[in-house]
């Protein structure tokens, strides 16, 4: 029976693998091609940058949902409705 902490050890182990495999087999193949090292960099920043702007609404949601009050990164509101 698998449990939590297996499943979290396989996954992890396993993107680690991912990325060893990816930078030898996909990114460092030889001939290097520049443009494929490009766009390989251009992909893993909008993955990045997509995933963290999904985990910081994700958060926030949670924050709400849980009744914690953070402090906004935005504008305040108005004092008349503090």
């Amino acid at each position: 029976m698998a449990t939590l902490l297996d499943l979290i050890v396989t996954l992890l182990t396993s993107v680690v693998r991912l990325v060893v495999v990816f930078t030898t087999e996909v990114a460092l193949r030889q001939p290097l091609d520049p443009l494929a090292l490009i766009s390989l960099a251009v992909g893993t920043v909008f993955t990045a940058a997509s995933l963290g702007v999904f985990g910081y609404l994700v958060a926030g949601a949670l924050f709400e949902a849980l009744g914690l009050e953070l402090s906004s990164l935005g504008r305040s509101p108005p004092p008349e409705h503090r």
